[in-house]
């Protein structure tokens, strides 16, 4: 028997094609988002928060995420 993660969770979004593929719009409880990019090449996420890039290579579980919110996102109030 698999034994479950007790800190994985479905994420709670909807992902909507424009471009099938390639360019999608994600709503969330936090706000919407823009993606694109395929899985193989890698994908770029915008929202207010900034920019985000993700490169994984499939089958391997190795992944990286670069994130840009400081020089493109808004600034947060404390």
């Amino acid at each position: 028997m698999r034994r479950r993660s007790s800190y994985r969770r479905t994420p709670v979004y909807k992902r909507i094609p424009i471009i099938p593929g390639i360019l999608y719009i994600n709503l969330s409880a936090s706000g919407i988002s823009l993606s694109f990019g395929s899985a193989n090449t890698g994908r770029a996420t915008v929202n207010e928060d900034g920019v985000r890039l993700n490169k994984s290579i499939g089958g391997f579980r190795i992944g990286k995420s670069f994130s840009f919110s400081k020089l493109f996102g808004k600034k947060k109030e404390r």
